[in-house]
């Protein structure tokens, strides 16, 4: 089975814009190694695929860090760089034993999720949408863990409240350059979760910012980025106080997020 599939997906996926090939292969196998209906199940991704449809809005979720995600029109699909954004943050919370923690921005759950999952930690987890908090408890149910999950804008929701770390994944797109994003992103994205503004900083902006204010003393915010806008971001940084603890370079070698205190 795997041999007749590889043979019909794997030429169709390399003309498609897809972001990770072998990625791609990879859900595909366990989606198909998970399914009772094999054959249905490939005509559909053939069918996806052909559309230049990406495979986790395909079959309806992804895996991040080896969890399953839902994943939906009304949330983004992790990419690579929210998955070391997610390893680096559990690494500093496992060794700093932190006791809580806020996921901002937390769009289908993945980053709240994995941490709940995989670190002895409470974790917080706010979004401006009620569509997209829906999606983010039903990952939190697929996977068991708990989560406190509150509606609001950035920080609104959890005022008065501090955090041994913040991790977030917030708009950072231009909006002059949606338009010009890989298929798989741009006809697939909400909106609302890739839109940063006129010049793709406006949340940073207001992290920056504010975020300082919810953190316990020594705690660290951990932010993704774009890969064009590092040292913008870097600079804006340093100018509200903050000092640069890591980059998180992605296999391109592009800055693509970093661990501020």
């Amino acid at each position: 089975m795997r041999k007749a599939w590889l043979k019909q997906i794997q030429p169709l996926l390399k003309k498609t814009e897809t972001e990770d090939l072998q990625g791609a292969l990879a859900l595909i196998s366990f989606h198909l190694g998970h399914s009772r209906y094999k054959e249905k199940e490939l005509e559909s991704i053939l069918d996806g695929i052909r559309r230049n449809i990406p495979i986790p809005y395909i079959i309806g979720y992804t895996l991040v860090c080896g969890l399953k995600i839902i994943i939906n029109k009304d949330v983004l699909n992790p990419g690579p760089e929210t998955v070391t954004l997610i390893e680096k943050a559990g690494e500093y919370i496992n060794n700093h034993s932190l006791l809580r923690i806020l996921d901002l921005c937390t769009g289908s759950g993945a980053i709240a999720v994995v941490l709940a999952k995989k670190c002895n930690v409470d974790v917080v987890a706010t979004d401006i949408s009620t569509k997209v908090l829906a999606v983010a408890k039903l990952n939190a149910v697929e996977n068991e863990v708990d989560i406190n999950f509150l509606q609001g804008n950035l920080f609104a929701p959890v005022n008065g409240m501090v955090f041994g770390a913040i991790i977030t994944n917030p708009p950072y797109v231009k909006s002059g350059a949606i338009n010009q994003l890989p298929g798989f992103v741009r006809n697939f994205a909400p909106l609302t979760a890739i839109n940063g503004g006129e010049d793709g900083l406006f949340f940073h902006k207001t992290i920056l910012t504010q975020a300082r204010d919810f953190l316990c003393l020594g705690g660290s915010l951990f932010t993704e980025c774009e890969d064009n806008q590092d040292a913008e971001v870097e600079e804006l940084a340093i100018k509200s106080g903050w000092k640069i603890g890591e980059r998180f370079p992605n296999k391109q070698g592009k800055i693509r997020g970093f661990r501020l205190t």
